[in-house]
């Protein structure tokens, strides 16, 4: 039987894994020149999309999402977004674009299993693929630098909280929806976030020690909510982790569910903290 430190270690390093794979992308993010390689980003935020929703598609509620839906809704997200910038009236952001596509994709062709079936594909295709695409907007408005706060402020909570729920946590307040976090996990978290915020200002990548604290905060709440929206489709579910790609560590959903919700809510508040951005 796995013990718990065993179980710890091995999280560590596929974690580790992860991580050199992360830092390899954002090399080649951008080129010699400085031009940034929206395809190449492109491309695996594509791949984790389609892993999200091949996950997603196996996840409750009755009926079960199908994956048809699913991927057509991510495919029309993309075209949209990608293919027609002006096609709609406004010329609407690409977030909003993005929404639209996919919902009523997935939308329509959950018809044929009535509301509930309706409700089950709208409800997947919007949670999955538009985020992944504000992920996507996140780089191009602003580069690498920006990614790199993004992912950093997104996960360094989620890592810090891991570690030190396990070494201190005793309250567990979502016995529930998620047994394994605990209070001491998720003020951790939220301290790490606000300490990385600040991190960033003092390494250049953010201009201001309080704005940027501001926005690692707030990013880390919504990543800790992105973790428990995810648990809770999961339980609905009625599995523990979404998939076993990367073992100890879940499936493609179990390691961008903070991004689901980080993405766009870095978009939200990057100009309203940090206007001259």
């Amino acid at each position: 039987m796995t013990t718990r430190a065993q179980k710890i270690l091995r999280r560590t390093v596929v974690g580790a894994s992860l991580v050199v794979g992360l830092s390899v992308l954002l090399h080649f993010a951008e080129g010699p020149g400085g031009e940034r390689r929206v395809e190449l980003v492109g491309w695996v935020l594509a791949l984790l999309a389609l892993g999200g929703s091949l996950e997603a598609a196996r996840m409750g509620p009755t009926p079960p999402v199908r994956l048809l839906p699913q991927l057509l809704g991510a495919l029309a997200a993309v075209a949209v977004v990608r293919v027609a910038p002006g096609a709609l009236p406004g010329d609407l952001p690409a977030l909003p674009r993005a929404l639209l596509a996919a919902g009523a994709v997935a939308g329509v062709l959950g018809l044929r299993d009535g509301l509930p079936g309706l409700r089950a594909n709208l409800l997947r295709a919007v949670w999955v693929t538009p985020p992944l695409i504000a992920v996507g907007e996140v780089f191009e408005g602003g580069g690498r630098e920006h990614l790199i706060v993004l992912l950093l402020l997104s996960k360094i909570g989620d890592i810090a909280g891991y570690y030190v729920g396990n070494a201190i946590g005793k309250r567990h307040p979502f016995p529930n929806l998620s047994p394994g976090k605990t209070v001491a996990g998720c003020v951790g978290s939220l301290v790490a976030g606000v300490l990385a915020g600040v991190a960033c200002a003092q390494g250049g990548l953010l201009p201001g020690l309080v704005p940027a604290a501001l926005l690692g905060g707030v990013l880390n709440l919504a990543a800790q909510a992105g973790d428990l929206l995810e648990s809770w489709f999961k339980r609905t579910g009625g599995v523990k982790d979404s998939g076993t790609l990367f073992g100890p560590s879940g499936g493609v959903l179990d390691v961008v569910d903070s991004l689901l919700l980080t993405g766009p809510v870095f978009l939200v508040v990057q100009p309203l903290l940090l206007p001259a951005v």
